[in-house]
């Protein structure tokens, strides 16, 4: 008979130490990322804020690229260590534009963070045709990445 994972019934604890009621202070405690350069796509929103706030306060200097700058502005307002650029994720040639940018500040990319994402949007395509969802969830974080990959500390 073969077994069924229904409702996690198969599921082991990691034993990692954290569980349901462990908060990002408590997972990030202890970790000092002074000196780190991180990138956190659709990080003045949701996840991604709580992501940016936490990486800064570990000491990161946080980059957040954005297509609203006044809404990102707004919203990271209050967190120390935080550049702000533009960037939209539907444009290729903003994509190269920002990598482009940040490649000749000679800086590392310690963590990449693809956050940004979009769903239950109505039809739309990019410049190239593709549409939105598939455009900006998955093609635009691969080109990203391609194009910061020379500014990459881990290189395979």
């Amino acid at each position: 008979m073969r077994q069924s994972n229904y409702q996690g019934t198969l599921q082991q604890p990691l034993n990692s130490g954290f569980d349901a009621k462990s908060t990002t202070i408590d997972i990030i405690k202890g970790i000092n990322l002074t000196g780190k350069i991180a990138i956190v796509t659709g990080g003045n929103t949701g996840i991604g804020l709580e992501t940016t706030w936490l990486l800064a306060c570990a000491g990161a200097t946080v980059i957040v690229p954005a297509r609203d700058i006044e809404k990102a502005r707004k919203n990271l307002e209050r967190i120390e260590n935080v550049e702000i650029a533009s960037l939209d994720l539907m444009d290729p040639v903003s994509i190269d534009a920002f990598a482009a940018k940040f490649l000749a500040s000679g800086r590392p990319v310690h963590l990449l963070i693809n956050n940004a994402g979009i769903m239950w949007v109505p039809l739309r395509k990019d410049s190239n045709g593709t549409e939105s969802q598939l455009a900006t969830n998955y093609l635009s974080q691969f080109r990203l990445t391609a194009r910061l990959w020379r500014a990459s500390i881990c290189r395979i």
